[in-house]
């Protein structure tokens, strides 16, 4: 099942990526993105797919991913590193 959320919302970063983020303290959420997995192999999984408006060397930021999983409900996290981009957040439950 695919949803998308298209709510603008303002992240406040927390300054913590280890990625030597230089950009702004905060970053805008223009949507995201939700796949959700039912099946046996992949029970509950769900992909998510954050567009916003910064690099992508906000990964690891925890201030993103609580903001993110405070919006959905329910805690997510980034994927791999390979899987950022910029403009947009590669994240998962």
């Amino acid at each position: 099942m695919l949803t998308t959320t298209n709510d603008t919302f303002t992240v406040e970063l927390a300054g913590d990526s280890i990625w030597g983020y230089a950009g702004s303290s905060t970053v805008e959420v223009r949507s995201i993105t939700v796949e959700t997995y039912d099946d046996e192999d992949m029970q509950d999984y769900k992909s998510i797919s954050v567009a916003h408006n910064s690099t992508w060397e906000i990964y690891t930021d925890s201030g993103f991913e609580a903001a993110v999983s405070d919006k959905l409900g329910y805690s997510v996290v980034f994927t791999e590193q390979g899987m950022q981009e910029d403009g947009t957040a590669s994240m998962e439950n």
